[in-house]
């Protein structure tokens, strides 16, 4: 009998979606808001779709759109016009981040290309900030560091600091974008990082391991605490989809986290995601903890934490933000997970909604913000528990939430 087909291997299906669709959207209901959320442009958006006809041309169409964009970054720079410049950047920033997203293939020259091109202009963008922004390496093991970008908020004085953990196949560079952000306008600081199997530590083959991702926030977290501007006894964390599942590991990990917040719920097994839903989520992580043997990949699964169990070890404030139709993360998944937290907890799930959220990006997201702002001043009390279903033709502000 011959053997089936490795689920990493099924990229069929990923193409043949692709080809049904004019964007993202039919592999990810909702990933169009949310990318506009996180500062992509409609323009660089469309230019990219409109090339893309499977899988495989996805990192040429956005390294094609990412290059034009830095041309005129360049151009616009030589000129004095710094404003522009680095809007530009950014802007190409982001598409070199997702150029070298689909090769989850350590070494290959076109994701280091790629890579080189994301972190050039991304300096750029830190470089004209006005000191606002900086970029740190914390080594957490030898020879092994994670990556932040700390985004300051205005004003003098130590400030509340949100630590952002993006997803599996996120960057920190994608996930707090510097012109709105919702936290830098409450006059809170934010450090969006790059933990093992993210970004700069898979450029630096630091694989993702059982327990490695909350030992290098730790670290993150050290650094955080030395600096005058950042309030050592207001820090929070905001994880957004498989970040939602660390961000749970980091506070239980680490006691000087007195929030988190998770968006795009992640809080269950790892079989829906990784053998029923399409298989690039299981093929990227394969990459993110280096394996390449799938067999061998499955029996390191295995060894990672049931969530639930770590959940009663998190004593804070844990808001969950999901949608009732998420594919990678269900209802029942979530009740299980809250019913083990250890400490004060709200749901907002939204009917009708699916993983990436950009449906109600616009909504949760300053919400977000804001229920991280009041943990962090006031606190909630340890039997605080809340539930809402924000039902389809409604907004969270039809229901009294924290």
């Amino acid at each position: 009998m011959s053997k089936p087909q490795l689920r990493a291997d099924q990229g069929w299906i990923f193409d043949n979606f692709l080809m049904l669709s004019e964007n993202e959207d039919i592999l990810h209901p909702g990933i169009m808001g949310t990318r506009l959320a996180r500062g992509f442009m409609l323009e660089d958006l469309q230019a990219v779709y409109t090339k893309v006809t499977g899988r495989r041309s996805f990192p040429k169409a956005w390294q094609k759109r990412a290059l034009s964009l830095q041309r005129i970054a360049e151009s616009a720079e030589k000129q004095g016009r710094l404003v522009t410049a680095r809007q530009l950047y950014h802007r190409a920033a982001l598409c070199f981040g997702r150029a070298q997203h689909l090769i989850p293939i350590h070494g290959n020259e076109q994701k280091e290309s790629s890579y080189r091109s994301l972190y050039q202009c991304y300096d750029k963008v830190i470089n004209l900030s006005d000191g606002n922004m900086i970029k740190k390496s914390v080594e957490f093991a030898a020879g092994q560091s994670a990556y932040a970008v700390f985004h300051k908020a205005p004003g003098e004085g130590p400030k509340p600091t949100i630590i952002i953990i993006p997803g599996m196949d996120a960057i920190k560079e994608d996930v707090s974008n510097p012109y709105t952000s919702d936290y830098l306008s409450r006059g809170m600081n934010v450090c969006a990082i790059d933990g093992p199997g993210q970004g700069e530590c898979n450029s630096n083959a630091v694989w993702l391991t059982e327990n490695n991702y909350q030992i290098a926030a730790s670290k993150i977290i050290d650094w955080l605490i030395s600096r005058d501007d950042v309030d050592n006894e207001r820090l929070g964390v905001m994880g957004m989809s498989m970040g939602s599942r660390w961000g749970v590991q980091v506070g239980a990990h680490d006691t000087r986290i007195k929030a988190v917040c998770g968006q795009m719920a992640n809080v269950g097994t790892f079989d829906v995601i990784f053998e029923q839903a399409q298989p690039n989520f299981k093929r990227i992580f394969m990459y993110m903890t280096g394996y390449t043997n799938e067999d061998d990949f499955d029996e390191f699964m295995k060894r990672m934490d049931y969530l639930p169990d770590v959940a009663k070890s998190l004593k804070v404030p844990h808001l969950l933000v999901a949608g009732d139709m998420d594919e990678l993360c269900s209802p029942d998944d979530i009740v299980t997970f809250r019913k083990n937290l250890g400490g004060a907890s709200e749901l907002w799930l939204y009917e009708g909604v699916f993983h990436p959220m950009g449906e109600v990006a616009g909504e949760i997201y300053p919400a977000m913000a804001d229920w991280l702002l009041t943990t962090l001043n006031e606190g909630r009390s340890d039997n605080y528990e809340r539930t809402i279903y924000i039902e389809d033709g409604t907004t969270l502000g039809n229901y009294e939430h924290g």
